[in-house]
């Protein structure tokens, strides 16, 4: 079916992740499970965390949870999450997707290669190629849609990539472009990986840089390295410095952080929490968002400090900004569908 149609059959998002939950869990827990749901009240209450949507195959198996507007949509919303997260990563996804759609957008939200703990075998590269087939299918079925494009945490760098490899560096034609970018939570692996000494980050480092040298990249790091199986490459670009996943440090010079991010060159909203427990305390955060904010290549960038929010915003306070900003930014920049700056503030 068309990305842009309204969805004829309703699919709850956690439908997706069933078949490793069964895995995960037994099939004989799993239906006693199911069998303790059937004979549950069929109206009890599902809370905020629920999305009703469809599920569709974009490229060689790679699949998009898809909410949809009443009406047909020519406006998107592309949300990608950080390590370890797929559906409904955050407690603000289903408040934003369900306000986004009020305003006639199209809120996608794509299960790719680096999904949950597939991240530890994987890259940016690689995910930016994986979201540039989704960006492509959209424009091959609606060539003037406008699509923006969200990270959480290390879905930041995936979007900040996206600029550099198919805006900057041109890798793709103009169906793999996007118009708006959004950073919630863009934190330094680095800098949060060094906030944990009992990990033994410097070691595990050094080890990871010795089999980069010795042509090792793609092999596994050592178990007790990491809490998932990781590449040395992968080890290496989350905590070691100017690397592909070493965007948002605090130690960055300004002139360093415009050549990190100066190749987002659209419009551009970056919040940064003021209570996020991966940044470290001696961060001032209010001058880092706004340094952020001005290292982008577009003059249509805005940044804004969510005082209550911690790295995923998930406290009802923090989950009702987010969606608010959001919500303005896309009103205020891409009015009637048009991608380009109406004179709007965000302010708290």
């Amino acid at each position: 079916s068309n990305i842009g149609t309204r969805p004829t059959i309703a699919a709850v998002a956690a439908a997706a992740t069933l078949g490793s939950l069964a895995a995960y869990m037994g099939l004989a827990r799993m239906r006693s499970m199911l069998s303790a749901l059937k004979r549950s009240d069929p109206h009890i209450s599902l809370g905020r965390r629920h999305l009703h949507g469809d599920i569709m195959v974009y490229d060689k198996g790679h699949v998009v949870f898809r909410t949809a507007p009443k009406v047909p949509s020519r406006k998107y919303l592309i949300f990608v999450g950080g390590l370890t997260d797929g559906l409904m990563a955050t407690n603000y996804v289903a408040p934003l997707a369900k306000a986004v759609n009020k305003r006639e957008w199209t809120f996608l939200q794509p299960l790719i290669s680096s999904s949950y703990t597939g991240y530890g075998s994987q890259s940016l590269a690689l995910d930016c190629q994986e979201l540039s087939e989704l960006v492509r299918k959209i424009r091959k079925e609606q060539a003037d849609a406008t699509i923006v494009l969200m990270g959480h945490s290390t879905g930041c760098q995936d979007a900040v990539t996206y600029c550099r490899r198919y805006h900057q560096q041109q890798m793709l034609g103009a169906e793999s472009r996007i118009n708006g970018v959004i950073l919630q939570a863009p934190v330094s692996d680095r800098e949060s990986m060094a906030m944990k000494p009992e990990e033994k980050t410097e070691k595990w480092l050094k080890l990871a840089t010795s089999m980069i040298a010795e042509g090792k990249a793609e092999d596994l790091m050592p178990q007790e390295s990491y809490f998932i199986p990781i590449t040395a490459y992968r080890y290496h670009s989350l905590a070691g410095k100017n690397t592909d996943d070493d965007l948002f440090s605090s130690d960055f010079t300004m002139d360093e952080l415009k050549g990190k991010l100066g190749c987002v060159d659209v419009a551009a909203l970056v919040l940064y929490s003021g209570e996020d427990e991966y940044v470290p305390e001696h961060v001032n955060r209010r001058a880092l968002v706004d340094r952020m904010s001005a290292a982008t290549g577009t003059s249509q960038s805005l940044g804004v400090l969510i005082e209550c929010a911690d790295h995923a915003a998930s406290s009802p306070e923090a989950t009702e900004k987010v969606v608010d900003l959001v919500s303005r930014f896309l009103d205020g920049y891409f009015c009637d569908g048009n991608p380009n700056l109406v004179s709007h503030q965000l302010d708290q």
